[in-house]
């Protein structure tokens, strides 16, 4: 999920006397900035910045930092270093100071940005953790934070300078668990690098643990495009150890003591199962190589989430862990909007996640603003009807069908099931397999296509 609240223009400013001044808010990055080199500008690790994002209902979005860190290694993309993709209800981009030449960006989305969209946003102010993170720089910069405003253009929040060689930034560990070794494809820098996180597993419980990491890890390879990437996709596991055995569910009185302090009820939502710990989370994730995290609850309970360069989350013991695991790393990792929609709403409004006459970022939906351009109009077989009937004859082709992103009218998908459609054991539909393919491809540092 994701979400398009009106967000104000805020500028934020550390050790600045101004604002330093910008591109547009929605335009493109510096031509030349494709042409980045790494070993001109980052070493080999890779620095955290730890954010609080606070907002409510003023609709105004503030950030204040918590803490710099320096983690010991980089494992992401060498090439590409200033994200192609447009993905993301926010953004931040990484500047050299002494030029101003953006050497980095990078799209994600956020726990807090989906609170926004709830009703509880209107009705108080909150504060939750999060991190930007990106190459260890070798001279100083100036990172950008930005979000998407109800025109769906990027608009800045927030601007930080950074001295990387100052003695405030961090370098010491807090956890010291184990990390196994599931499959590794080859050097961190040349693989997508996946990290599974236990959540709810006692001391007792990791031969459990190492076992459920393992079968899900599995499971991955049965779907396209790992299944023919297996050679550039490492996993990996971090033994995290709880001091209680699963996970809290507040609605029924449940808590547990949890190394990542995982909960159902997420926003209200019975089977929304998320982390507001990004602190532990990120701090036990640094001790492996991670692209993109996993977290395994150690619950029977159906539920999960997953948030575009966050996290997926998922339940280990249901009947459609299987399901859960596949779908929401389409989120997490891929960008995937969901496909799915109620048949009963058929207007939008202020607090929706999609704005009515704007274009959804994300690669497996369209509003279908101009018929002429829909993203994946080369994978449309010609003569093939858009919008696209769900009748018999085309419900096997890609085309444009009606009903997505939660809402049965204005908001369109490629295929007319797929496992972000459906709760069961389907593959993603052609255009959301090639969304995922393209950016396994540039994190595992084979360059953007």
């Amino acid at each position: 999920m994701t979400t398009l609240r009106s967000i104000a223009l805020i500028a934020l400013v550390t050790g600045l006397g101004g604002g330093r001044a910008l591109a547009e808010p929605g335009r493109e990055p510096a031509s030349d900035s494709g042409s980045v080199r790494y070993e001109d500008y980052f070493d080999d690790a890779a620095l955290r910045i730890d954010l609080f994002h606070t907002g409510g209902p003023d609709e105004h979005e503030s950030f204040s930092l918590d803490a710099i860190v320096r983690e010991e290694l980089w494992p992401g993309r060498r090439t590409d270093l200033v994200d192609p993709t447009g993905y993301g209800a926010y953004q931040f981009s990484v500047h050299d100071a002494a030029t101003d030449r953006v050497i980095f960006s990078q799209g994600y989305c956020s726990l807090f940005g989906e609170w926004l969209t709830t009703d509880e946003a209107d009705q108080r102010r909150r504060t939750m953790h999060e991190s930007l993170r990106f190459p260890f720089p070798r001279r100083p910069v100036h990172v950008v934070v930005e979000g998407r405003n109800r025109q769906g253009q990027m608009e800045q929040l927030y601007e930080l300078d950074v001295d990387p060689a100052h003695h405030t930034v961090r370098w010491e560990r807090r956890y010291d668990f184990p990390v196994l070794d599931i499959v590794v494809a080859g050097p961190p820098a040349q693989s997508l690098d996946v990290l599974i996180l236990g959540d709810g597993y006692t001391a007792q419980e990791m031969d459990k643990f190492r076992a459920d990491a393992r079968r899900f890890a599995q499971l991955f390879f049965d779907y396209e495009p790992y299944r023919r990437n297996r050679r550039r996709i490492s996993i990996r596991a971090v033994e995290a150890v709880s001091r209680e055995s699963g996970t809290d569910e507040p609605r029924k009185g449940i808590w547990r003591d949890t190394a990542l302090s995982s909960s159902f009820n997420t926003f209200d939502s019975a089977r929304y199962l998320t982390t507001e710990d990004n602190r532990s989370m990120r701090e036990i994730a640094s001790l492996a190589p991670y692209d993109i995290i996993y977290i395994m609850v150690n619950t029977a309970r159906y539920g999960g989430g997953g948030i575009y360069n966050l996290f997926s989350v998922f339940a280990a013991d249901t009947e459609y862990a299987e399901y859960v695991f596949i779908h929401e790393f389409g989120h997490a990792f891929g960008g995937l909007g969901d496909e799915y929609h109620n048949p009963g709403a058929t207007s939008y409004d202020e607090d929706e996640f999609y704005p009515t006459g704007v274009e959804p970022w994300e690669p497996n939906l369209t509003a279908l603003l101009d018929p002429a351009a829909v993203k994946w109009a080369d994978m449309i077989e010609p003569g093939t009807p858009i919008p696209t009937p769900e009748t018999a004859e085309y419900v096997d082709r890609i085309g444009v069908f009606e009903g997505a992103g939660y809402r049965s009218h204005g908001l369109y998908r490629p295929c007319f099931d797929s496992i972000m459609f459906h709760k069961a054991h389907l593959d993603y539909c052609p255009v959301s397999e090639r969304a995922i393919e393209r950016l396994l491809l540039w994190v595992a540092n084979g360059g953007w296509r």
